[in-house]
């Protein structure tokens, strides 16, 4: 999305909460920045930045991911059009850029950029010596190798830059002493859980927060997580809510009944789709053998990325 303005994304992909409880559904959305939860208060609340309080009988965190500032969409949605603008004018005009980060947003990002703009300069800097992580077998990882320097990304493992450019730049040298040209530097490692506002006996020194099977906390009963932030192996993606929510939604009824919960959650397979340009990609279900989809199945996806789907969950 933020490569090209090509198929007007942004115009279906954010999805307004004024529907989330339709038709005739019991709910109200609050909307606003939580500062603080106050756990052991005698009435138990949720703090806003604007003072307000939200008192509970049971509190779900599901609060995501926090990005570097490019891949980090405003949280005002008057702030996006500006947002996305910028970041398409800067990737416009720069001659070379350089993605730090091999990992599903850097291969994703390579491939739109390679797509809208196939006589810019493009270079993966990666810290492994393979791309993606030691989630996925080898020999899915390597897959993606070939098909980014078809389109001349250049990929450089086993390096890093010690912290990332400022201002403008022409070259930028790595850790290792890599002199790399580029005049646009773009963050595309993964996100931090969005738990700054937590107490730290909720987290773990990562800052994910710690749960039982039941998705309890490990401190409180009444307060549940789930998604990016829960301290879970499993890789963090936005697929995993179907099998969180059911497991919380369970537990969250039986706090508020007085009983005790005892729907537990055990994993889920891994499983991935990563485009490359417009018309091809790989995925990876890992069932049975680990099986491998190839260019026809992430065409389905890509073409609507899913996202009616998503807009229907919302009664849109």
């Amino acid at each position: 999305m933020i490569t090209s303005a090509e198929d007007e994304l942004e115009k279906t992909a954010f999805l307004p909460l004024d529907r989330l409880f339709a038709p005739g559904g019991i709910g109200t959305v609050k909307q606003g920045k939580v500062v603080a939860v106050e756990a052991d208060a005698p009435t138990k609340a949720v703090i806003l930045e604007d003072g307000g309080r939200l008192a509970y009988d049971a509190l779900v965190l599901a609060t995501g991911s926090v990005w570097p500032e490019q891949l980090q969409f405003p949280d005002d949605p008057l702030r996006v059009s500006d947002h996305l603008a910028h970041w398409r004018g800067k990737i416009a005009s720069a001659k070379s850029i350089t993605l730090v980060g091999g990992g599903p947003v850097g291969i994703e990002l390579a491939g739109e950029i390679t797509e809208f703009y196939p006589e810019k300069k493009v270079t993966i800097l990666h810290r492994g010596d393979m791309l993606l992580n030691s989630t996925y077998p080898d020999k899915f990882r390597k897959a993606f190798e070939p098909r980014l320097k078809a389109r001349g990304v250049e990929i450089i493992f086993g390096d890093c830059f010690d912290q990332m450019p400022e201002g403008m730049y022409t070259s930028v040298k790595t850790r290792k002493g890599k002199e790399i040209e580029t005049d646009l530097v773009l963050p595309t490692f993964g996100g931090k859980p969005n738990t700054s506002f937590l107490s730290p006996s909720l987290l773990t020194s990562g800052g994910h927060v710690k749960v039982r099977p039941t998705l309890q906390t490990t401190a409180y009963d009444d307060i549940f997580a789930a998604g990016d932030i829960i301290d879970w192996n499993e890789r963090k993606q936005a697929a995993k809510h179907l099998r969180h929510a059911p497991v919380v939604a369970q537990n969250v009824q039986a706090v508020l009944d007085g009983s005790e919960p005892s729907a537990v959650y055990k994993g889920t397979f891994e499983s991935i789709i990563i485009t490359i340009g417009k018309s091809g990609g790989i995925g990876y279900v890992d069932i049975l053998w680990g099986i491998v989809l190839g260019d026809w199945v992430v065409r389905l996806f890509s073409r609507d990325f899913m996202i009616p789907r998503a807009r229907s969950l919302y009664n849109y």
